[in-house]
């Protein structure tokens, strides 16, 4: 997660998916957030386009465009000015839709640190819980760095979840061809984990479980999700 994204679109999708998940999906609890910051501490970052990329996808209906208590939450993080600011806005938002939120190490995400900063993780990791793992960029390339999610780190991560938790994680689409990508992508998390990922095909996120009863329930929560947005569908990538 970088601040110079706060407030776009994705942020609106990510937050809305994550609301209707816990109002739907039952033995959820509460809503787990990994953050894994890569701004430069104490130096404000923005980009030009979050507030008309914002607006656009607004007048196009996309996946998250409906829920207008969320988007004035949305909007008031493209001015906000430092990573905690962020966290306490949204841990607000959930808090109004009487979803319990805890960010877990919430401090700035290198590629150098990463071994501790997962130490911290797992020491806190939690039950019964939706848990979001948001990279800057993604699941790692050839040669990552803070800005991806190690493979290495979503099978130690996916060894600690309880049967009645999910991982979820989000994933910037690259330049390449969006469907193949996102099949080798599930590819690799199946032999990683034994759980076949639930993903979507206009914005890109993996959902793992540990159960089938857990992934069942989250696959007609999908479901249900895209069919209240006509330009999303949802399916489950084998």
């Amino acid at each position: 997660m970088n601040r110079k994204h706060f407030g776009d679109q994705r942020d609106l999708f990510k937050y809305d998916l994550v609301r209707h998940i816990m109002k739907s999906v039952p033995g959820l609890t509460g809503f787990t957030l990994i953050p894994m910051m890569t701004g430069i501490p104490g130096k404000p970052e923005s980009d030009t386009g979050t507030k008309s990329d914002l607006e656009k996808a607004v007048k196009t209906g996309k996946a998250g465009s409906q829920n207008t208590f969320l988007l004035r939450y949305i909007t008031h993080l493209q001015s906000i000015e430092s990573d905690p600011e962020y966290i306490d806005v949204l841990r607000h938002y959930f808090k109004n839709e009487n979803i319990p939120m805890e960010a877990l190490h919430p401090q700035t995400f290198t590629h150098k640190e990463r071994g501790p900063y997962f130490k911290g993780v797992l020491e806190k990791f939690p039950k019964k819980s939706l848990v979001l793992l948001d990279p800057d960029v993604g699941l790692e390339e050839s040669k990552p760095d803070q800005r991806h999610l190690l493979f290495s780190e979503v099978k130690l991560l996916h060894s600690h979840l309880d049967t009645a938790s999910a991982l979820l994680i989000y994933q910037h689409f690259p330049r390449k061809d969006h469907e193949e990508f996102t099949r080798q992508r599930c590819s690799k998390l199946s032999s990683l984990t034994g759980c076949s990922p639930l993903t979507n095909k206009e914005h890109l996120f993996f959902l793992i479980t540990k159960s089938q009863e857990m992934q069942e329930h989250l696959d007609r929560s999908l479901e249900n999700y895209a069919n209240s947005y006509p330009a999303l569908s949802s399916c489950c990538w084998k």
